[in-house]
């Protein structure tokens, strides 16, 4: 596997090209390449890899300057990393990586500066100062800190799932279990395919006894569970 980086002229892009060779396929199917760039929609036939001697390989354009996530899907074998990636990432599935492709080191072309038209100075009119009224300062109360719990004790919530919660007002065991399972799901699909696979249908159940610190409750019902499903 290989990525080449490749720049013309003063253009703020680069074309990338992603490549996988014969031998590092897990099977002569077709290979999609999904990230960042293309909302990781498994159904764009535009990011098909094309095959040539049982190597693949897709060249696509991308922003200078940016850092994007990315894998291969085989259309038979399932998920598989490029082994020259430029880094690797947590994914949101636990114990799973993406590779990197780093634009952030190519040198971003400058914008040409426009001369500027010197203006003549008018003179400045003079204004009479007024006297400052004295305003009286009301001492602010210090905003408390909104209280947060680890819902990665919630099984089926990794880290990007916990966040992605919190931002929405759920960061709580006590708030998480107060909500359906249909805003739930409704969370997830607004972030993006990548979450829609994540079934939360215990989650509320698991929040209401870790709320209730009743954890030897929350293991056996862990114990049942396979992914929080």
């Amino acid at each position: 596997m290989a990525l080449a980086k490749q720049t013309k002229g003063k253009s703020s892009h680069a074309l990338v090209t992603f490549t996988v060779g014969a031998n590092e396929a897990p099977s002569p199917s077709d290979v999609l390449l999904l990230g960042d760039f293309n909302n990781w929609q498994t159904n764009d036939s535009a990011y098909q890899m094309e095959k040539k001697n049982g190597s693949y390989s897709k060249t696509i354009k991308l922003e200078i300057g940016k850092r994007y996530e990315f894998r291969y899907l085989s259309t038979d074998k399932g998920w598989f990393n490029d082994h020259a990636a430029d880094a690797y990432v947590p994914s949101p599935y636990e114990g799973i990586d993406n590779s990197v492709v780093d634009l952030t080191s190519m040198p971003v072309p400058k914008k040409p500066v426009k001369k500027t038209v010197k203006k003549v100075a008018k003179k400045p009119v003079k204004k009479v100062a007024k006297k400052p009224v004295a305003k009286k300062t009301v001492a602010k109360k210090p905003a408390s800190k909104a209280k947060k719990d680890d819902l990665k004790k919630i099984e089926g919530i990794g880290p990007k799932i916990a966040s992605i919660l919190t931002d929405k007002g759920i960061g709580t065991f006590e708030k998480l279990g107060k909500t359906t399972v249909k805003v739930l799901e409704g969370i997830l699909k607004e972030a993006g395919p990548r979450y829609t696979m994540h079934k939360p249908g215990s989650w509320p159940k698991q929040a209401k006894l870790a709320s209730a610190d009743k954890w030897d409750e929350l293991k056996k019902l862990q114990d049942k569970l396979n992914g929080g499903k």
